[in-house]
């Protein structure tokens, strides 16, 4: 079974995410904040992350960074998903090795085609 850390502040969020993915048969860590999604992602093995970028603590930005300059968690996909829709925190998110970013509202039933899709990839040994 396939494991996904869902990090983001709003509860709401956090549950409905992790309800839809578990209705598909993946297995749902959560955290509240960034701080929380890098230990969580240290002591767990996780196959893909969902980061929400302004999040208290430890942003969505600085979480990444640390997820990718990790050894162990640097090849895991994170996709962010935000409220934030400007190019230049897009561009930022492609930049510290993000595969998607996603603008809030979304439709759940994209965001579990999208992680379908790339966890199939990886899966397959295609690259992303």
């Amino acid at each position: 079974m396939q494991k996904i850390l869902v990090a983001d502040d709003e509860e709401d969020i956090r549950l409905i995410i992790k309800f839809a993915l578990e209705d598909k048969g993946y297995k749902v860590i959560t955290a509240a904040d960034g701080a929380e999604a890098v230990a969580v992602a240290d002591k767990e093995k996780v196959d893909l992350i969902i980061l929400d970028a302004a999040m208290p603590n430890m942003d969505g930005y600085e979480a990444c960074k640390k997820l990718k300059k990790d050894a162990k968690t640097k090849d895991i996909p994170v996709i962010f998903l935000t409220a934030i829709d400007l190019l230049k925190d897009k561009l930022k998110s492609q930049r510290l090795g993000a595969v998607k970013f996603i603008s809030k509202p979304f439709e759940i039933e994209a965001l579990i085609e999208e992680i379908a899709s790339i966890l199939n990839n990886i899966g397959s040994g295609g690259r992303i």
